[in-house]
């Protein structure tokens, strides 16, 4: 979120130097506009993985998520529709979810990446 607000302040800054004072106060009207809305719609939570039968691996895994630490796990659809290497692009219930595991140590990721794999 801090970078899209850097982002949008830089463009609010260059329509202010070279347009003025009121094509910048719209300008930052429609990019806090724009901000708000992204940030709103941005599903946030916690997924997890239960495995059943056979293993790690192995496609059988019953996946539950839950909107904050203290609310109920509640079983959901997940669909992995895009698997690169930077990005991994999730169907959770129908709603789009983009993940950057770059953040991941190596075990972590590639136990992931094992998992969703078998979704794709």
């Amino acid at each position: 979120m801090v970078f899209h607000l850097l982002l949008a302040m830089g463009v609010v800054g260059l329509v202010f130097g070279f347009a003025g004072l009121l094509p910048g106060l719209i300008a930052a009207l429609l990019m806090g506009t724009l901000l708000v809305w992204v940030d709103v719609g941005r599903p946030r939570g916690e997924l997890r993985g239960i495995h059943r039968g056979s293993g790690r691996g192995s496609g059988e895994c019953d996946w539950t998520w839950r909107e904050s630490p203290g609310s109920p796990w509640r079983s959901v659809r997940l669909e992995c529709d895009y698997l690169g290497p930077w990005l991994v692009g999730l169907r959770l219930d129908g709603r789009r979810l983009w993940l950057w595991p770059d953040s991941s140590d190596r075990d972590a990721l590639r136990a992931l990446r094992r998992e969703l794999v078998s979704l794709s």
